[in-house]
């Protein structure tokens, strides 16, 4: 595993205006969440991380 990557996700979900991962503010919702982690590698490698935890909560794949 490298240093870089984290070995704890903590996100904060409750506003969609921001990033759960940094708090930034992002562009809207959406595609602008889409936009940020594409633009900051950090946030993409804990939104991974997260999104492959939750995988298995789901049934199917999760399309968002």
């Amino acid at each position: 595993m490298s240093a870089e990557t984290p070995t704890t996700v903590e996100a904060t979900w409750s506003d969609p205006n921001e990033c759960p991962f940094c708090g930034a503010a992002l562009a809207d919702p959406g595609a602008g969440f889409v936009d940020h982690v594409a633009e900051n590698p950090d946030c993409d490698r804990r939104f991974e991380t997260w999104r492959d935890r939750v995988a298995g909560d789901m049934g199917g794949e999760w399309s968002g």
